[in-house]
């Protein structure tokens, strides 16, 4: 951060004394200054606040930043505001009691825009990876908006930015044009009370219109962030908005009309006075509704509905202000008005006035800003990568293939981040990811000794769902879940230990889709418990009818948890040996996740400290991941603390039920587990791979239990403390993907060869 920070300094003084504009600064330098900005941000300030408009304006600034430079932090954060705040804007269920007519922050406020403005991250975030639950209530309260007979929902500017962006995403997620026809009939009343057609701007709200009211001279009073609202609003919408909407060329008018208002009023310095017409109502800087203009207006630009020649030098002048003022050394955003609706007489604003809702701003018109110098660079660039993948083996290779992030994008020219575009033989574009260890990953199906090609080329990517996907579940005892398309594994965090269950290893979720199971499985569970609570049930059997419905023990149709860990390493985990005898480690003490998709998920795990022999303070960690399509994750482990050699081993417990589906090979062990289902009419099969150990091995528990037959493992023997140890441990369900533990077989030998024998890749620059 040190570095990052001395960075933004030094290019602020580039600028201050060498008459460099901030115009001129390049895509690596704009992307310091958002990750300097957000990072800033998001130390400073817990995602646990409530969902209302000022910190959901920040949220549609951090995800814009997210799509942009793909940090998945960020993305981390905006969901677990999500979480924090179940998903929801205004929580009444009660139909009865929801209002909107006048302001107001309480739960009843359902259909009040400002409790609205959430539903457009937790759309986002469900299009990244959907799952039902994330827009089950935006889809409850904007249908209720959209199928009203009310149109007087929008009756302040700032409702244009709150809800219209919520419109159309509504009707890009569910196809129906009732939202668009909603939002056509809520902007033209919201128009009719608010606009002036000669001046081409938004009063806050009709209290505001010439002449009921003016500024302390006289003149009209144009609210700054008001109308930085509504030019972002429209900017959000278009975007959006089906090119053949009847009202597209009228929200474009509007559009333009009001980009010729704004320019004709900027100040001198860059920056637009908190009354637009007259200056000296509020003096000074202001950095809310400028950012949002220059969001706005840069969008325009980029997307050739505003013209370059026309907009630009205000959008540089207003960009000027924004790096050179408005950022502060320490990354905050300062001279961002407060909450308010109008420019104050006497308001102090200054460079410590920061606020959730202006640095969401700023982070719009910075990402916009760097598409802007992005795409300069882009238009120079006449190279295109053709990536060769050969399989050399006579059989079919599905998997992920890893190339040097370096390579790929230092053979184009480009800034590295989401600068590319990935393109299959047919000119498709697929999902592609930059994992944090360098790499960059295109999913790759590659015939029987035969080759696939790809094509990389300058462009801003699409946004794939996320085929991967984990988090952290404080509602169930800090369980860490992570899952794909084939399996869901989860680990076990410090409330567990706290409890003293005695569980150590992963756990197995057997599923039956590649949809995602694990958030929807663990929700159904904590609302069963609630309504147990809720209603005082105490009878053993009513509780157990309630489970019988929902509980993620039993199959529902798309699979569950039958699989028993216990005080056992379960599928994967690693350990320390000593004379053989497994050293079980506890439960995860921190995690951090290091890629999140949307082919590859991947989390760093740390544990307890531990004494082992001399050494007092022993702490394990682990860098789990798992791609796309795979039924094995990677593991990493090392101890740190570590002042001898030792050994250490990872495999799946043997359980005492089944003890004969056992396959012990010199680089695999494998297994097919009968699990604790009662009626015994499936398997769960597990393994682990072993690139480099010493020897494959049972290990027979020496305690006296009936569940626990013991280990199968492989050891890596005198292990240095100064090294890793790598190997892979993963699942199949014999009512889904493996329907035999024959076929288990095969799985796990064809996936020890391609760990083994990598496709070959080649890269070549062509000129287009």
């Amino acid at each position: 951060m040190r570095k990052k920070a001395r960075l933004i300094l030094s290019l602020l003084f580039l600028c201050a004394t060498l008459n460099v504009s901030a115009k001129d600064l390049t895509t690596q330098e704009i992307k310091d200054i958002i990750v300097k900005v957000n990072n800033h941000w998001q130390k400073n300030h817990s995602p646990q606040e409530r969902s209302f408009w000022d910190p959901a304006v920040y949220h549609t600034g951090n995800m814009e930043a997210y799509a942009l430079i793909g940090d998945t932090k960020w993305l981390r954060y905006s969901e677990q505001w999500a979480d924090y705040n179940k998903w929801m804007g205004a929580s009444e269920t009660d139909k009865s009691k929801w209002r909107y007519k006048e302001y107001g922050e309480d739960p009843q406020h359902v259909l009040f825009g400002d409790w609205q403005t959430c539903f457009q991250t937790f759309i986002d975030l469900y299009n990244i990876s959907p799952e039902p639950y994330k827009v089950a209530r935006a889809k409850e309260v904007m249908n209720y908006v959209a199928t009203s007979s009310d149109v007087d929902y929008w009756f302040w500017s700032d409702a244009l930015y709150m809800v219209m962006p919520v419109m159309v995403k509504m009707y890009k997620l569910t196809g129906d044009n009732a939202y668009l026809d909603k939002m056509w009939r809520c902007w033209s009343y919201a128009n009719s009370i608010m606009w002036d057609d000669k001046e081409g701007l938004y009063y806050r709200d009709a209290k505001y219109v010439y002449p009921g009211h003016t500024t302390a001279s006289g003149k009209k009073d144009f609210w700054a962030r008001g109308n930085g609202w509504v030019v972002a609003a429209f900017a959000k919408v278009l975007k959006d908005l089906p090119y053949d909407d009847i009202h597209r060329t009228t929200y474009i008018d509007y559009y333009k009309r009001m980009a010729d208002a704004v320019v004709a009023c900027q100040q001198t310095q860059g920056f637009w006075s908190r009354s637009m017409l007259d200056e000296s109502q509020a003096p000074g800087y202001e950095t809310s509704g400028t950012a949002l203009i220059v969001y706005g207006l840069q969008w325009g630009v980029n997307n050739g509905i505003l013209s370059k020649e026309k907009y630009q030098a205000t959008i540089d002048r207003a960009w000027s202000y924004l790096v050179d003022v408005a950022l502060q050394n320490d990354g905050s955003i300062g001279y961002v008005q407060p909450i308010g609706e109008r420019a104050i007489p006497g308001q102090i604003v200054d460079r410590n006035s920061t606020a959730n809702f202006g640095t969401g701003a700023f982070l719009l018109a910075a990402c916009e800003y760097y598409r802007k110098v992005s795409a300069q660079t882009l238009a120079v660039t006449d190279k295109r990568l053709k990536v060769t993948i050969e399989n050399n083996q006579d059989l079919m290779r599905w998997q992920l293939v890893e190339l040097s992030a370096d390579d790929v994008f230092g053979k184009l020219g480009v800034a590295k981040g989401k600068t590319v575009r990935v393109l299959n033989a047919r000119g498709q574009e697929v999902p592609w990811q930059l994992t944090y260890d360098g790499k960059f990953l295109i999913e790759a199906t590659v015939m029987p000794l035969g080759k696939s090609t790809f094509t990389i080329v300058a462009g801003t990517p699409k946004n794939f769902p996320k085929q991967v996907t984990g988090r952290l579940v404080p509602e169930r005892k800090d369980d860490f879940s992570w899952e794909n398309d084939r399996s869901a594994y989860r680990s076990y965090g410090p409330a567990l230990q706290q409890s003293g269950e005695k569980a150590y290893g992963n756990d197995i979720w057997s599923k039956n889709t590649p949809s995602f199971v694990a958030d929807k499985w663990y929700a159904a569970d904590v609302d069963a418990w609630k309504q147990i609570h809720r209603e005082g049930i105490t009878e053993r059997s009513k509780i157990d009818s309630i489970f019988l419905e929902i509980s993620f023990h039993l199959d529902h149709g798309e699979g569950l948890d039958c699989y028993a860990v216990g005080p056992s390493l379960g599928c994967g985990t690693p350990a320390l040996l000593h004379n053989d005898s497994i050293l079980f480690p506890y439960c995860w003490r921190t995690y951090d996740i290091l890629d999140e998709g949307p082919l590859r998920f991947t989390v760093h795990l740390t544990y307890e400290p531990k004494t082992i022999g001399a050494d007092k303070n022993v702490i394990e960690n682990r860098i789990i991941s798992l791609d796309k399509g795979s039924n094995f994750n990677k593991c990493i482990v090392w101890y740190d603390g570590m002042s001898q050699n030792y050994d250490v081993c990872s495999g799946v417990v043997v359980h005492s039920a089944d003890t004969k589906h056992v396959l012990i090979d010199k680089n695999y062990v494998l297994y097919a587990d009968p699990t604790d289902n009662a009626d015994n009419n499936f398997q769960l099969f597990v393994g682990a791979l072993f690139p480099d150990v010493s020897q494959t091995t049972f290990l027979k528990n020496t305690k006296k239990s009936s569940d626990i037959a013991g280990h199968v493992v492989g050891i890596k023997r005198q292990q240095l403390p100064t090294k890793s140890f790598t190997y892979y441990f993963g699942s199949a369900w014999s009512k889904y993907d493996c329907r035999s533990f024959e076929e288990w077989q095969i799985r796990g030998e064809q996936t020890f060869m391609a760990l083994t024998h990598p496709l070959i890749t080649e890269l070549k620059v062509e000129k287009f």
